[in-house]
């Protein structure tokens, strides 16, 4: 079923902090960092629950909740019946976490 993709402001939002931040780094990393993201958004509209996807909780949101891993970042997004919608873009902490000496 193909579902339409509306990204919220908040997503917008983030995604264009990490871009700018990621082109301090690699003009090259940040543009495939972009694509990677944009690539996994828009495969949400053919497949709202990919097999790594991961099903999110949160105690004062309900619904159907999940988030998808696109270049070390965490895409959360929200099914519906007719549409998903990705509701915001967070650095995986699991991938990036540092032990402390």
């Amino acid at each position: 079923m193909n579902r339409n993709v509306i990204i919220a402001d908040r997503a917008v939002n983030a995604m264009e902090r990490i871009i700018r931040h990621l082109q301090g780094a690699s003009l090259i990393g940040a543009e495939k960092a972009k694509d990677e993201m944009l690539s996994r958004i828009r495969d949400l509209g053919r497949n709202a629950a990919p097999g790594d996807s991961r099903k999110a909780r949160f105690d004062s949101v309900s619904g159907d909740i999940r988030s998808v891993l696109a270049h070390n970042h965490r895409i959360y997004y929200l099914v519906e019946d007719q549409r998903i919608s990705v509701l915001d873009v967070i650095l995986d902490a699991e991938i990036h976490s540092v032990d402390s000496e």
